[in-house]
């Protein structure tokens, strides 16, 4: 008994040392528990903590577990049931072009033309800009016009003699007053070119003050810029409300050569706190097709690359949009004189462009709205893999408002992610208004297939498209799951069959879009080794109905492991 004894004793003595010379676990910098860590790793798994170490990830696992990385210098947060997850991507959005700021006009949210003509006028006190006194902004809602086609006369009147021009909530239609028309040289016989319309009086031939796409371009070619100061607050002020929002990655569409300088200036005095993929385009973002000088600005692009900022990336347009009769359908508008819409490239040359641009590993980044316009962008993805095989480039095509049937299976056969603007997935006023009127109500509630898309194998990725509206990753997540209006839940539902799951639109909005900025691996789920780039949010968008997923809000938002927003009421 005694013997038994001994070697009792001999072999608590042996465990206990090992025990005791086990390496202890370095500190972390910071330790979030008590929470529900949605993790978004493969198996979708769930925490309660995560540790945090010199920007990365350093633990993710139990609240007990978590215990070992709180040394004498670490901050811990106490989650109290809050919901934790990656940081929110925005694979298409103008974030970077900055806010309108308070010297622009700004007529964003407003909902009748009196609220418009009412802010026009206070917008007569403006200072405006350059030698003209250009009064520019914008941000109007294009439902409260047919066609999205207002008219100049309201302008001439309030401003008969500085030039206007103001951009619509859709970004695709330029309102501008007599003189922008006049110092732009605008006239009868001006030609807009295939891929713009340059909207006329049908008796007289002048033209109304409505220029869309590339006819926006024969204006803003004559409108004075901002200082580079006045473009970095702009910036700094929609990352703010990214940060606020938990956007921590972006993909901003269509950036040329003038608009990277202030970004640029602002990331290099350390004030730029996002991950950001920059598609180029020398139309920068406005709509239009361009030529051979993409390659010019390819050619430039290694001198704007920075540790946050990647600038592998081309955005082409397509097509316009079906709201102002310039998205290219398979099937002619409903207003016959329309057509079939136009086409701002002939498959030919958009195979050329894609398969060179493939060919150099560079991103393809494609709007198109109509199910013509998907058709051409698919073919020409595919001729680009018959000329150059399978690449990792990550290719992907923003809005996809209408998809032919036989075209849902090639997004996940040619491997191109389909970015989609679920806010817009709902009956609002710009479909209900516009969109049935131009493509009847039966092709209108075929519009934003996010469920066939999943189904078929395809990958979804999340986006606003701000300014056009709202960046909220939330409202978004909310429509996808609901297809109902996020601000009254109640109305008409935009094709049931086309919900998607919360998991989904959470996969959409973090690991699919790092995924499509081919950083997969370096973010867009929570686990070690990976960036911390984290939000908390108040609630667990599991545990409630999903018409209250907008209602809930950020609490903090975290970048490279430190607090860059964090709500204080």
């Amino acid at each position: 008994m005694v013997a038994r004894l001994a070697v009792l004793q001999v072999v608590v003595f042996i465990v206990l040392t090992a025990c005791d010379r086990q390496p202890q676990v370095e500190p972390a910098d910071r330790v979030l528990t008590n929470g529900y860590v949605y993790t978004v790793d493969a198996e979708r798994s769930v925490a309660e903590a995560v540790a945090v170490r010199d920007g990365r990830i350093a633990y993710v696992g139990s609240a007990d577990g978590v215990r070992p990385y709180v040394g004498a210098g670490t901050e811990v947060i106490d989650l109290q049931d809050q919901m934790l997850l990656p940081g929110f991507h925005d694979s298409h959005t103008h974030i970077l072009i900055g806010d309108a700021a308070d010297e622009e006009c700004n007529l964003m949210h407003l909902e009748t033309v009196a609220a418009v003509e009412a802010r026009l006028r206070e917008c007569t006190q403006l200072d405006g800009v350059g030698e003209e006194r250009w009064i520019v902004g914008g941000g109007w809602a294009a439902h409260l016009w047919p066609k999205s086609e207002p008219d100049k006369a309201i302008l001439d009147a309030l401003f008969p003699d500085r030039p206007v021009a103001l951009g619509s909530s859709f970004g695709h239609t330029l309102w501008v007053n007599s003189r922008a028309l006049e110092i732009a040289g605008i006239h009868k016989e001006t030609v807009a070119g295939e891929d713009g319309v340059i909207v006329r009086d049908p008796e007289t031939g002048e033209a109304t003050g409505a220029l869309h796409d590339s006819a926006m371009l024969l204006v803003k070619a004559h409108e004075p810029g901002f200082s580079a100061e006045y473009e970095q607050r702009r910036i700094e002020t929609t990352v703010r409300m990214a940060h606020r929002l938990g956007v921590t990655a972006v993909i901003e569409p269509g950036m040329d050569e003038d608009l990277l300088r202030p970004l640029l200036g602002l990331n290099d005095a350390g004030k730029f706190k996002l991950r950001a993929r920059v598609s180029l385009s020398p139309i920068n973002w406005q709509s239009g097709a361009f030529d051979d000088s993409i390659f010019e600005l390819l050619a430039k692009r290694e001198q704007w690359r920075r540790p946050n900022i990647d600038v592998n990336s081309v955005k082409i347009y397509m097509d316009g949009v079906i709201e102002s009769g310039t998205g290219a359908l398979l099937e002619p508008y409903e207003d016959e004189s329309l057509g079939l819409g136009p086409r701002y490239y002939t498959q030919e040359k958009l195979n050329e462009y894609v398969s060179r641009i493939d060919a150099m590993g560079v991103q393809v980044h494609i709007h198109a709205i109509g199910d013509a316009a998907v058709r051409m962008a698919l073919d020409a993805f595919e001729a680009a893999r018959t000329a150059n095989g399978v690449t990792d480039n990550r290719h992907h095509m923003t809005h996809v408002q209408l998809v032919a049937d036989q075209d849902l299976p090639r997004f996940a056969e040619l491997d191109v992610g389909a970015t989609f603007q679920t806010l817009w997935a709902y009956p609002d006023a710009a479909a209900l208004e516009l969109d049935v009127p131009m493509i009847g109500r039966e092709r209108t509630w075929q519009m934003y297939p996010l469920a066939s898309v999943d189904e078929a194998g395809g990958r979804i990725n999340g986006a606003s498209d701000y300014f056009v509206t709202s960046m909220n990753p939330l409202l978004a997540i909310e429509v996808g799951v609901t297809r109902q209006d996020p601000y009254s839940n109640d109305g008409p539902v935009l094709n049931a069959d086309e919900r998607v799951d919360l998991a989904t639109m959470i996969d959409a909005y973090t690991i699919n879009g790092a995924y499509t900025m081919k950083l997969d691996d370096k973010q867009g789920s929570i686990e070690v080794g990976k960036r911390a780039d984290l939000v908390v949010l108040n609630r667990n968008l599991f545990e409630i109905d999903p018409y209250e997923i907008s209602d809930a809000y950020v609490t903090m938002t975290i970048f490279d492991g430190r607090t860059v927003y964090q709500r204080t009421d």
